[in-house]
């Protein structure tokens, strides 16, 4: 039973930890509309009990629909919602949010309006009698989600180095275009005329801003460590590479979430650098008063959506 209970938890949080998105235009105002008891508030915004409620059930419902579908019981459901402090971890995902809404206010973070138009009528078809009045709450959740991810963004970090390169079967290539860059010809050029790596091509063998670990290490250790703004041959499993190191930076921010998502050691990146940083910032919203649970309340005296 306890095996089952923890295998059924994992289901409830991994319903909680599911998420995507970007960045750009004005920050809408997604203050939630107070109106019965409050759990907590974040600077002018307040959640209410009610809140918490309805996100429990956004959040884990499906998983409660499913777990009584498997013939758990109400009371089993109750006692691994407890055991995995399932309503503690929504409560807290919950002011996360709200603090990184009010960072995003604060720095001036938008929303990308095209993306979240796009990702809501992916959601949702439109009501032909009600075009978009149905698709506000999802609107909202949508803009909340790329406001916090896009903060999670500029604050996870990592060493990174921005490069450019023309992968080619054989030294002798490469060394023929070492000798053609050297004589003047433009990188981008070559990298269309020899590269082997159709993923860079199109971008003149740029490969951007990458993170440490993403590349196989003879790469990576050129990467690191070679003089900048000047080509060097480096072979891997792959080939041999002509690489030219742009520039390279220390405990650098991510420029984007999808960035960060692509990268390989992205949850180490996060663990190491987001988490510490969002943990000062909520001791510092806590210990400056913005940041205020009522007195009293409790995540876990909410009722799990559990159908009557």
């Amino acid at each position: 039973m306890k095996t089952q209970l923890r295998l059924f938890a994992g289901l409830l949080l991994s319903m909680v930890l599911l998420a995507g998105c970007a960045s750009t235009t004005n920050v809408p105002d997604l203050s939630l509309n107070p109106s019965g008891p409050t759990a907590f508030r974040v600077g002018t915004e307040i959640v209410t009990v009610a809140a918490v409620q309805e996100r429990l059930e956004r959040d884990i419902g499906p998983a409660v629909a499913d777990l009584l579908a498997q013939g758990q019981t109400p009371e089993q459901i109750e006692q691994l919602a407890n055991e995995s402090n399932i309503r503690g971890t929504v409560f807290d995902r919950m002011v996360q949010d709200a603090l990184l809404l009010q960072y995003a206010r604060r720095h001036g973070i938008g929303v990308d309006a095209t993306a979240i138009d796009q990702s809501a009528l992916a959601q949702v078809p439109l009501d032909a009698e009600a075009p978009f009045i149905s698709q506000t709450e999802d609107r909202i959740a949508i803009a909340r989600n790329q406001l916090a991810f896009e903060v999670i963004a500029r604050n996870t970090r990592a060493d990174m180095f921005n490069a450019r390169h023309i992968l080619v079967r054989d030294e002798a290539t490469a060394d023929q275009v070492l000798a053609e860059l050297a004589a003047g010809r433009s990188f981008a050029e070559l990298a269309e005329a020899y590269s082997q790596d159709a993923g860079s091509i199109e971008n003149g063998g740029d490969l951007g801003w990458t993170a440490r670990g993403d590349f196989v290490p003879e790469f990576e250790n050129a990467a690191f460590s070679i003089e900048l703004n000047t080509p060097t041959k480096v072979t891997t499993q792959f080939g041999v590479h002509v690489i030219e190191v742009l520039d390279r930076a220390e405990n650098r921010a991510f420029d984007t979430f999808e960035q960060l998502q692509r990268s390989q050691n992205a949850q180490v990146f996060f663990e190491e650098s987001f988490v510490l940083w969002y943990e000062q910032l909520l001791a510092e919203a806590q210990a400056s008063g913005e940041l205020q649970v009522s007195p009293g309340f409790d995540p876990n005296t909410v009722p799990l959506p559990i159908p009557e």
